[in-house]
């Protein structure tokens, strides 16, 4: 049951659109189904490392001031932010640089663990988590539960834009990249605000 509610919180935290979710879609539509399922991979291997070292650490998150906790939100919003407005502003320069990744499992753990809303959205879990889920052994089968609905996640996201974004013209898959860099701007600003 646990593992069971772990893989639906976990669903309802990646599912959103974020930069990493972006990011596997421009992949397909730049380089196809393979080269975004092993980003798909980095995705998920950095959730792996990240998801326990979040979870663990809630005791310390919640002894923190919350206005340390505040300030850290806020830089990683104004980093969204400025990622997302160099994507709006180079929508071009962005979808090139993501058709010549040469390495996206790497670039895409990379990416994922350095991402401002999963850290953000893995450290808030663990602090909001019950008592009944805090327990070591509880919290190890919850935290696999998130890692699973990760994998399950992103590989159905690079999957399926490997199959359909690629199908669509440059000019298309351009304006794609400047409405995820507009989306990135305003999840950017509910963070910093």
């Amino acid at each position: 049951m646990v593992l069971l509610f772990g893989f639906l919180t976990g669903l309802a935290l990646v599912a959103p659109i974020g930069p990493v979710s972006l990011t596997l879609v421009g992949l397909g539509a730049e380089q196809g189904r393979r080269a975004a399922l092993a980003g798909a991979g980095g995705v998920v291997l950095a959730d792996v490392a990240t998801v326990p070292i979040a979870l663990g650490g809630a005791g310390l998150l919640a002894r923190l001031d919350a206005g340390i906790v505040r300030d850290v939100e806020t830089v990683l919003g104004l980093l969204l932010v400025a990622v997302a407005i160099t994507t709006v502003l180079r929508a071009e320069q962005a979808r090139h640089a993501i058709a010549s990744l040469r390495r996206p499992t790497r670039t895409l753990a990379a990416l994922t663990a350095c991402n401002p809303l999963s850290l953000a959205a893995w450290s808030g879990l663990a602090l909001a988590l019950p008592p009944s889920i805090s327990a070591p052994r509880t919290l190890v089968v919850f935290g696999l539960g998130l890692v699973l609905a990760s994998a399950v996640w992103h590989s159905s996201l690079a999957a399926a834009s490997g199959t359909f974004a690629s199908r669509l013209g440059a000019r298309s898959r351009t304006a794609l990249t400047r409405a995820s860099g507009g989306l990135m701007l305003v999840i950017g600003g509910v963070l910093v605000l």
